[in-house]
């Protein structure tokens, strides 16, 4: 084989390997970019403020006891003085809705998620609709 051919073949070769990664590049910051927008990729969900309840030590059914750290997601600042006035109220109706449950309603996934529905219904009952979400920060029980 001619020294022309092989160094042109090798020139090609490397032009190719350049063109195709370059592409590539160009077309994940451009094309790949514009549809993970349009397809609805989201930011992440901007957290209120947060106001927690402290812990909470509470004797379940069957004797069981739970013991968990509680914070409360608010709407906004204004509800979060308003909350922080009242967490003796919040702190009873969490006790209210947690006394004498099943251990059960704690072990799953599943019952948790239900079980913070619940407490975010009674809680806004008496906080206006100004609280977003609850969080359970700790979570041990003993049987």
């Amino acid at each position: 084989m001619n020294k022309k051919v092989l160094i042109f073949l090798i020139i090609a070769l490397i032009l190719g390997l350049g063109i195709g990664i370059g592409g590539t590049v160009l077309a994940q910051k451009t094309i790949f970019k514009t549809q993970n927008t349009a397809a609805g990729v989201s930011q992440p969900k901007q957290t209120g403020p947060l106001l927690s309840l402290g812990e909470v030590l509470i004797n379940l059914q069957g004797g069981a006891i739970l013991r968990t750290t509680i914070t409360l997601e608010v709407t906004d600042d204004k509800a979060l003085t308003q909350l922080k006035a009242d967490t003796a109220i919040l702190s009873d109706k969490v006790n209210s809705v947690l006394l004498n449950r099943p251990l059960a309603d704690v072990q799953t996934p599943e019952n948790l998620a239900k079980l913070k529905a619940e407490l975010l219904k009674k809680l806004n009952e008496v906080a206006d609709n100004k609280i977003t979400d609850v969080f359970f920060e700790k979570i041990v029980y003993q049987q």
